[in-house]
């Protein structure tokens, strides 16, 4: 194979390292390679060029390493699923990391290794991904499921040696668009053939799609005793148990950090364990989640809001301010920035009895808050006003939040976990049903209102509600349509033109998958 055609990124902190491996691989005919030392510069490099491969030390210094750097570009998917990404490190251990991983690269190697092993390699996985090409052209935000269905489909008729990675591609995209049946009729079949840890959690994630979620935290149970290192397994657990036995969630997730530690899982069990009032084990996971990364880009507002509520639960007041503190040393200086600070503080000073303090910080977080400010840092301000008894505006902020995001279940848990947090779980969750109701009243009246031929007022109403819910991609959607309605029947005017464009890419922005 000529590699010579190929562009690649090598990444190592090491300079010597990088130059002998720079060496290899133009032994291996990649001509076209740049480099860079750290997360930081390799980020910068993947978002500026397309590469077709990336060769990336697993030890990158500063509390980083390679498995967080691939863990990072897939969860933002800014690296096309084409690329090869092949690890490479001295830590003999890194088999476990690697096949344990939710994002695993495709390939690694254990130094010292030669440069025809490196060749071989490298071209091995160039030979898979082009072979998937036809697959991988439609995943993606922008992509289309049902064809890359029907590719995984004709890839399979041909018998390719790659079909079982096609059946664990075509089994996730059964799922994603909620052919439940189909994908659990999949995963069984692969599991009649072959024991695979893959199969074992999908065909959980099947049935608890389904709606049967005993059957799948059994399951899921028997996985783990038959792939005790699979971190998917533990996730899926994790989630289905976090529904009605956070407790027995927050023990999942202990174990999942012993098979491998993770500043998400760091996160999630300090998460959990606040929620279940384990406070010394919140602020243990909130303080290696802070510690974990000293280069920033894997830090979250949450690590250290966590950390301050875990503290002043325990009557670690100044401990808590410091973690309030030092939240604007970490991180930009943004509104979101300001709204989640000064909520925090405010909800420390409500914990500690000092309600003057605190009802001076939550003005200062209520003064901060803009339109169309993020989930998080909204969250925490309605945490902030149930601290200080402000149970109205709590609930102004968190129906805003449950009308912009209408659709996404995420977030709406999130929501209910505010009232939980406050004592209000039942009220929360029929509160958040009565809100998504209205919304979906909102869109079934002013279509009614358009196909009745009151076309202005139908739009009048979705605009209204368009430029309010910036993230409720079928307002948005419906919004649209009802502008390109207008155009059809008064004919085209830039207005009228620059309004459907304006709401269609707002609905792409709030939801890509629904191409609209």
């Amino acid at each position: 194979m000529d590699l010579s055609k190929f562009s690649g990124l090598l990444i190592d902190d090491v300079p010597e390292m990088r130059s002998a491996l720079r060496i290899q691989l133009a032994d291996c005919g990649l001509e076209r390679c740049d480099a860079a030392r750290n997360i930081k510069e390799a980020l910068e490099r993947i978002a500026a060029n397309r590469y077709d491969l990336i060769v990336c030390d697993y030890n990158l210094g500063q509390g980083a390493d390679g498995q967080q750097l691939l863990e990072l570009v897939r969860r933002r998917k800014t690296l096309p699923l084409t690329t090869v990404f092949l690890m490479v490190t001295g830590e003999t251990s890194y088999e476990q990391v690697s096949t344990a991983a939710e994002y695993a690269p495709d390939d690694y190697l254990i130094k010292p290794f030669t440069s025809q092993t490196l060749q071989t390699r490298l071209e091995r996985i160039i030979q898979k991904k082009q072979t998937l090409r036809p697959v991988y052209a439609h995943l993606g935000e922008r992509g289309d499921k049902q064809k890359a269905l029907t590719e995984c489909d004709a890839m399979l008729a041909q018998q390719s040696r790659y079909s079982l990675d096609v059946l664990r591609i075509k089994g996730d995209l059964l799922l994603a668009m909620q052919r439940n049946d189909d994908a659990l009729t999949l995963y069984q079949g692969v599991l009649d053939q072959r024991a695979t840890p893959w199969a074992s959690v999908g065909k959980a994630r099947a049935l608890a799609a389904k709606g049967d979620d005993a059957e799948a935290r059994v399951h899921l149970g028997q996985a783990l005793e038959a792939y005790p290192n699979y971190l998917a397994a533990y996730d899926s657990l994790a989630r289905l148990l976090e529904k009605d036995d956070r407790a027995a969630a927050q023990q999942v997730v202990e174990q999942a950090l012993k098979v491998a530690p993770s500043t998400q899982r760091q996160r999630q069990l300090g998460a959990l364990a606040l929620e279940n009032k384990d406070f010394t084990r919140a602020e243990e996971a909130f303080q290696r989640a802070v510690e974990k990364d000293r280069t920033g880009f894997f830090k979250s507002h949450d690590d250290y809001s966590g950390l301050a509520k875990s503290r002043v639960e325990q009557g670690k007041v100044k401990e808590a301010l410091a973690a309030v503190k030092d939240m604007s040393q970490h991180f930009s200086r943004t509104p979101e920035l300001a709204v989640h600070q000064a909520a925090v503080e405010s909800i420390v000073h409500a914990k500690s009895g000092d309600s003057a303090a605190a009802k001076k910080a939550l003005e200062r977080a209520l003064a901060a808050a803009e339109h169309g400010m993020d989930v998080t840092a909204s969250l925490e301000l309605a945490n902030a006003c149930f601290a200080s008894g402000d149970q109205e505006q709590a609930k102004r902020i968190l129906k805003e939040v449950a009308e912009d995001h209408q659709e996404n279940d995420a977030v709406l848990d999130r929501a209910q976990g505010v009232f939980r947090a406050a004592g209000l779980e039942s009220e929360g969750a029929i509160f958040l049903e009565a809100t998504r109701q209205r919304m979906i009243t909102l869109n079934n009246e002013a279509v009614a209102l358009a196909k009745a031929g009151e076309l202005e007022k139908a739009s009048a109403m979705l605009d209204e509600a368009a430029d309010r819910l910036l993230n409720n991609a079928q307002v948005s959607i419906n919004a649209s349509i009802a502008a390109l309605m207008q155009i059809q029947r008064q004919g085209a005017s830039a207005e009228l033109v620059n309004k459907a464009h304006r709401y269609i890419s707002q609905a792409n922005q709030a939801n890509p998958e629904l191409h609209p």
